[in-house]
């Protein structure tokens, strides 16, 4: 586990698994959803289940992964086999360059992609921002999908704000614009019903940014809309039976290049996937900005850390 911290800012990266954040702390109060539930058995400590969701979701504890070249279903792309949630997110990467700020991560896939991490810790305001770089090192053309997935803690009455998007459930079907309503839940309120779980998908979104207002400090993020079109919103509280029998609490805010969740493959019928020629190069950044709770809605946040509040 690799640590890193400014100020205020303490991080925790798990280099065996994608460079996955573990932790996310501000001020001495957590951001992250992690916890190391007792089931089930992490598929790197058992027998694996040869179901590729089912292998990365007994990894899974939360925490904040990068989803390439795949997000969603399993599939498999000319010849090339891509598991649930994307080869990366589960690869034991190089550490190329690491520091107190910065950590600089390395790997290849097997679509000849090589993709590099970097995560640095920002100031004034403070920050961690994330700059993934893709670069397809053959002589033929391929073909790619990404996402952001980070998991955050939340209290029942937290809020959520997005810019202006149309909403749809879980099976592609549109519930309205946002904030929409999901079994008589505003999806902008966290939900205190448990056992509840919900994934919906807000598409198109006129900007790329959102926010989650927790009861202490809040979360903001900033993102290329031209690189992450959507935004996937998983809520999960208590729901039994696999994977986390009852034991998961968390909103997740996931900055996606396609919608709905159905892989690579499907990406690549509707027009969503991304093309990368011989030797092309395509990077994208995000930014996450810790903020004061308050009770004014968040209506824009930049990659540089600016976060604008409605009066």
């Amino acid at each position: 586990m690799i640590a890193m911290s400014l100020k205020g800012l303490l991080l925790h990266v798990d280099e065996t698994l994608g460079g996955e954040i573990t932790q996310i702390e501000f001020d001495g109060i957590e951001l992250l959803a992690y916890q190391e539930w007792i089931k089930p058995n992490n598929a790197r400590e058992n027998n694996a289940l040869s179901q590729a969701r089912k292998d990365w979701l007994t990894n899974y504890r939360g925490g904040w992964q990068l989803l390439v070249p795949n997000a969603g279903s399993e599939c498999e792309v000319d010849g090339v086999f891509h598991p649930f949630h994307g080869e990366w997110s589960r690869t034991h990467v190089s550490i190329v360059e690491h520091s107190d700020v910065l950590l600089r991560m390395r790997a290849t896939v097997q679509t000849s992609i090589v993709v590099e991490r970097v995560i640095s810790l920002e100031s004034d305001p403070e920050r961690i921002k994330l700059t993934t770089t893709l670069k397809n090192e053959s002589d033929e053309p391929t073909s790619f999908i990404w996402g952001e997935h980070p998991a955050f803690l939340a209290l029942p009455g937290d809020r959520i704000d997005m810019p202006t998007a149309s909403v749809a459930n879980s099976d592609g079907v549109s519930v309205g614009n946002w904030p929409a309503s999901s079994n008589a839940n505003s999806l902008d309120v966290v939900s205190a019903e448990a056992p509840y779980e919900s994934v919906h998908y807000v598409t198109n979104v006129s900007s790329g940014w959102a926010a989650l207002r927790r009861t202490e400090v809040g979360v903001a993020l900033a993102w290329d809309a031209r690189d992450f079109p959507h935004v996937w919103l998983w809520r999960e509280n208590g729901s039994p039976g696999f994977p986390f029998f009852g034991q998961a609490s968390l909103v997740a805010i996931e900055p996606a290049s396609t919608w709905p969740g159905m892989g690579l493959n499907e990406a690549r019928k509707r027009g969503q996937a991304f093309t990368l020629l011989p030797n092309e190069t395509r990077s994208t950044v995000v930014t996450m900005v810790p903020f004061s709770e308050t009770k004014f809605p968040v209506c824009n946040v930049t990659v540089g850390g600016q976060i604008d509040f409605a009066s």
